[in-house]
């Protein structure tokens, strides 16, 4: 019995004794004396040493910003636009959006366009299959390997419905 009421204490005493610790290192100002609140708070240096700066101050050093939308080094961007394009279509289309990461659409060269993945039904396939379609830049697409079906996250397996 006094062993358990022991072990209690303890349990209780070492919170207890770490949130009156923090409490008691913290370091009052004359705006928390005076009990009102500033608007920046009084912070002490860290540390004894001298400020240093692991950046360029240079202005000479920066490179012109770059555009966001630009393609990546070794992207054709021509096909880096038809992508564009897709994400955007797709994105913009509350149905298909929630698809999200279960959609890949690989633009090809001259345009081919194929589409993997996984959708619930053969109206989703062909909703995506058409709404890619209509981007301009597209020459065709290739559904081959979008798959029909739920898939599971246990393992990793994919009910399919076969197509009647």
């Amino acid at each position: 019995m006094l062993k358990s009421i022991c072990k209690n204490v303890a349990w209780l005493a070492v919170p207890l004794s770490l949130a009156l610790g923090c409490a008691a290192n913290r370091t009052s100002t004359t705006a928390e004396a005076s009990g009102s609140y500033s608007s920046t708070p009084v912070l002490a240096p860290t540390s004894g040493e001298p400020e240093q700066r692991i950046y360029s101050t240079d202005p000479t050093a920066n490179a012109a910003p770059s555009d966001i939308n630009a393609p990546p080094p070794g992207a054709n961007a021509t096909d880096w636009g038809v992508a564009e394009s897709i994400r955007e279509k797709l994105t913009a289309d509350p149905t298909l959006a929630p698809l999200g990461s279960k959609l890949i659409a690989e633009v090809g060269k001259d345009g081919e366009v194929t589409l993997k993945g996984v959708v619930k039904t053969p109206d989703e396939k062909q909703r995506v299959r058409d709404t890619i379609s209509g981007v301009s830049g597209v020459k065709g697409v290739n559904d081959d390997q979008l798959e029909v079906g739920h898939s599971f996250k246990e393992g990793g397996r994919l009910d399919t419905m076969q197509p009647q």
